[in-house]
């Protein structure tokens, strides 16, 4: 009997003591930072995914051992602990390069050529790549094509286009030729390795051909460093 009473009076007080920790460690402010592509409520469900890690004790344990927030376009996420009722998680978005689409479906690439995710919706920031012929793909794993040195240079451009902010609609290839779409400019890039050159010269005149709305080519398939950039008007 005395040994019941102490087994019961052990589990009380282990509750209790539970019960304290649960309510003194309760998170209840929850600060999402870093992302661009997903909104809060998506990252704070991604992260919590059990009743329980609304604990910052259980949270820590979880995150020590399991990864949180698994989303397509989350490379990680830092959990931050502000107090012990207020946590920060900062996200760190991947670098998506651009995509493509293939029944009905938009396919996400990074700047390696590794499939992401296949969405129904498409990301505006995110250029198409149109006129190459992808063979079989799977999610994680590089896009399979015939021509490797083509898609390398799509890699280069998409790379540009997310280093200078460049804002591009569409990649179309023509036979080895590039060509972007950026509003209602075209920019013909010709057939090369790499870009570089071309964009570095090209990303401020396209930010002043989308502010001012206007429309036309632009010829860069012989540019040099230095040439001056001519856009020909329709």
């Amino acid at each position: 009997m005395r040994r019941l009473k102490r087994v019961l009076f052990t589990i009380i007080i282990l509750c209790l003591l539970v019960c304290v920790l649960y309510f003194a460690f309760h998170i209840d402010t929850i600060k999402v930072e870093g992302t661009k592509i997903y909104t809060e409520e998506e990252i704070k469900a991604s992260v919590f995914t059990w009743k329980f890690l609304d604990n910052g004790l259980t949270l820590r344990l979880y995150d020590k051992f399991f990864k949180t927030g698994q989303l397509p376009f989350v490379e990680d996420i830092d959990i931050y602990y502000e107090d012990r009722n207020t946590v920060i998680l900062y996200v760190y978005d991947k670098t998506v390069s651009g995509c493509i689409k293939y029944m009905g479906q938009y396919v996400y690439f990074d700047k390696e050529g590794r499939v992401l995710e296949s969405l129904p919706r498409r990301r505006q920031d995110v250029p198409v790549v149109t006129g190459i012929k992808f063979g079989d793909f799977s999610i994680g794993e590089k896009f399979k094509v015939e021509d490797e040195t083509l898609f390398d240079a799509i890699m280069n451009v998409s790379q540009l286009i997310s280093h200078y902010k460049t804002s591009v609609k569409r990649i179309h290839i023509n036979d080895g030729d590039i060509t972007l779409y950026s509003g209602n400019v075209q920019v013909h890039l010709g057939e090369k390795k790499l870009y570089n050159d071309q964009f570095a010269a090209l990303s401020e005149v396209l930010v002043t051909t989308g502010k001012k709305k206007l429309s036309g080519t632009i010829d860069m398939e012989n540019y040099k460093t230095g040439d001056k950039i001519v856009l020909k008007q329709n």
